[in-house]
C-alpha cells in the first residue's frame, strides 16, 4: 500500500493553494459554509466535468470534501492532462506507471458502488489487459456511461463483461482506426447510445447484429470509421431514432467499396456527413424528421451523387427540416434538370438550409424544392464563391404562384454573402415576393465598410411584406457588427 500512499501525498501536493481553494468554497456573506450543505448528488453533478484527480483535490478541505469525492459517480481520467498539469512529468514510462497506480488507487479508496460515467483517455501506453480491469471494475459499479480512448496494436475484443452489461446505457469507443471485435453472444439489453469513432469495422454478420440485436438502441454515430473488406453496412433497427454517418478524414476508397442501408422504421434524424458510397439505400423511413447531406471528395461524382439524392429524398417525404451540400444541390441539378415533374412534394418541410452559388444551377434547383415545399416556413442560405459567374444574372419572377412565399415563408437567413451583383438580385427578389417574410438575416463576408454600403442598397429595394425586420452581421468582426432594421 506503500505506493498508494505516494499518490495520496502528490495529489495534496500538486494543490496549488488549498487554503485559497478552501476560503473560496466556505465564504459567504455570513462567513457560514453553505456549499458543503448541498446534497451529495447535486455536488457530484457539479463536479461532473472535471477530471478527477481534480475532485481529489477537494478531499483535503475537511471530512465533509474527502466523503464528496469518495463517493464521486463520476470518473474521469486522462493521461496527457494527468502528466502537463498534475505531475509535471515528461512522457516517459515512470510518468505511465504513475498514472496506473493513481487509477489503482482511486479505484481503492472510492466507495461508490453504481457509477454515472467512467471515461479513460491513454492513447497506446496500455496493453490491453491493463484496460480491461479497469473497464471490469466500472461494469462491477454499474456504470452507465463508459467512454474509451485509446491506440490498440492489435483488433480490440470488446470484453464480454460490457455486451451483457445491464446497467450500460452509453457506449463510446475511440480506437484510432483498430478493428473492432464484439463477442458473438451480445446483449447490450439497456445501451441507448452507441457512438464509435475511427474504429474499423470489418464483419458484415456482427455488425449487423451489433445494430439490431440492441433492443433500445436510440442513437448510433459512426465517426472517421471504416469497413476494411465490408461490401454491406446494415443499419437494420426498429428502436433507432438518431443516426449519423461522419467522415471528415475522407476515407474515400472505403466508403466506395461499401453500400450503406437504412432500415429504420421510428428514425427521426439522419445525418451523412462522408465520400459517397457505393450506394446508399434507405427504407421504411416513416417518421424522417431531419436529414442532413454533405458528401465530401465529390470531384467527378456529382452524376451519381444526384442520383443518390433524389432517391433518397423520394423517400422521406415526411422530413420537416432538410439540409444539403453544394455536391448535392449540383447533382440534383444534373438529373432534374429538364424535367417536368419533380417527383416528390415535401407537405410537411418547415426548414430548409442549402450551400449554393448563387448562379442558373443552384438557383434553378432551390426554386424547384421551393415550389414543391409549399409550408416552408425557413429557408438558409450559404453562398459558396465559384468563379465564372454569369455576368448580368437576373432570377426570373416565377411563372407560378409559390404557396411557401406566398403564405408560409417567415425566415431567411443569407450567410457568406460579399456585395456580389448574382447575391444583391437574389436579396432583391426575396423582398418582392416573399409575402409574409419576417426575418431577414444576411451575414456579410467582406469588411465592414462594405458590408454597411451594402445593407443601406438593400434597405432601399421595394418588398412585399409590410412588417420584416433585416438583420445584418458582419462576419468578419470580432463583436460581430450588428445592424437591425425595419424595413417597411
Amino acid at each position: 500500500m506503500a505506493r498508494f500512499q505516494k499518490i495520496e501525498d502528490l495529489m495534496e501536493k500538486s494543490s496549488k493553494n488549498p487554503k485559497l481553494l478552501a476560503e473560496s468554497i466556505n465564504s459567504s456573506s455570513e462567513g457560514i459554509d453553505r456549499i458543503s450543505y448541498v446534497p451529495d448528488d447535486i455536488l457530484h453533478n457539479i463536479l461532473s466535468s472535471l477530471y478527477i484527480f481534480d475532485v481529489v483535490k477537494l478531499g483535503i478541505l475537511s471530512k465533509r470534501w474527502n466523503y464528496i469525492w469518495r463517493t464521486m459517480p463520476y470518473l474521469h481520467f486522462d493521461i496527457i492532462r494527468f502528466g502537463n498539469e498534475r505531475i509535471n512529468r515528461p512522457w516517459d514510462w515512470e510518468m505511465v506507471k504513475t498514472f496506473n497506480d493513481f487509477i489503482h488507487w482511486v479505484f481503492i479508496s472510492q466507495c461508490a458502488n453504481n457509477l454515472v460515467c467512467f471515461k479513460l483517455y491513454c492513447g497506446n501506453l496500455f496493453d490491453e489487459g491493463a484496460i480491461f480491469r479497469w473497464v471490469r471494475v466500472a461494469i462491477r459499479r454499474n456504470v452507465q456511461e463508459l467512454v474509451l480512448s485509446f491506440g490498440p496494436t492489435e483488433p480490440f475484443e470488446l470484453p464480454y463483461c460490457v455486451a451483457t452489461s445491464e446497467s450500460l446505457r452509453v457506449l463510446k469507443l475511440q480506437l484510432n482506426g483498430a478493428i473492432l471485435k464484439v463477442p458473438n453472444h451480445m446483449g447490450f439489453s439497456q445501451l441507448k447510445l452507441l457512438h464509435l469513432v475511427g474504429v474499423e469495422l470489418s464483419n458484415e454478420h456482427l455488425t449487423s447484429c451489433l445494430f439490431s440485436k440492441c433492443p433500445v438502441l436510440e442513437k448510433l454515430i459512426l465517426g472517421d470509421c471504416t469497413f476494411g473488406t465490408m461490401t454491406v453496412l446494415d443499419i437494420a433497427s426498429t428502436s433507432l431514432i438518431y443516426v449519423s454517418l461522419l467522415n471528415y478524414a475522407n476515407y474515400a476508397e472505403s466508403y466506395s467499396n461499401c453500400n450503406i442501408k437504412i432500415s429504420c422504421p421510428n428514425l427521426k434524424v439522419l445525418k451523412y456527413g462522408a465520400p459517397m458510397a457505393k450506394n446508399i439505400i434507405i427504407e421504411s423511413l416513416f417518421s424522417i424528421e431531419v436529414v442532413n447531406l454533405f458528401f465530401f471528395d465529390a470531384h467527378g461524382l456529382i452524376k451519381e451523387i444526384g442520383m443518390c439524392v433524389l432517391k433518397m429524398i423520394k423517400n422521406v417525404p415526411s422530413t420537416s427540416a432538410l439540409k444539403l451540400c453544394m455536391a448535392s444541390v449540383s447533382g440534383l441539378y444534373n438529373v432534374t434538370h429538364g424535367l417536368r415533374n419533380f417527383p416528390v412534394t415535401f407537405y410537411k418541410l418547415k426548414s430548409l438550409k442549402l450551400k449554393v452559388a448563387i448562379d442558373d444551377i443552384c438557383m434553378e434547383v432551390m426554386m424547384l424544392l421551393l415550389k414543391h415545399s409549399p409550408n416552408l416556413e425557413v429557408l438558409s442560405l450559404f453562398s459558396d464563391e465559384i468563379d465564372g459567374w454569369d455576368e448580368n444574372w437576373k432570377l426570373h419572377e416565377p411563372s407560378e404562384s409559390f404557396m411557401c412565399l406566398e403564405s408560409h415563408l417567415k425566415s431567411i437567413k443569407l450567410a457568406g454573402f460579399k456585395y456580389d451583383d448574382n447575391e444583391m438580385e437574389l436579396l432583391r427578389f426575396f423582398l418582392k415576393n416573399a409575402h409574409v417574410l419576417e426575418k431577414l438575416i444576411i451575414v456579410w463576408d467582406d469588411p465592414a465598410d462594405i458590408s454597411e454600403e451594402a445593407s443601406e442598397e438593400v434597405l432601399k429595394f421595394p418588398r412585399t411584406s409590410s412588417h420584416v425586420v433585416a438583420t445584418f452581421l458582419d462576419v468578419n468582426s470580432k463583436s460581430r457588427s450588428r445592424y437591425r432594421y425595419n424595413v417597411v
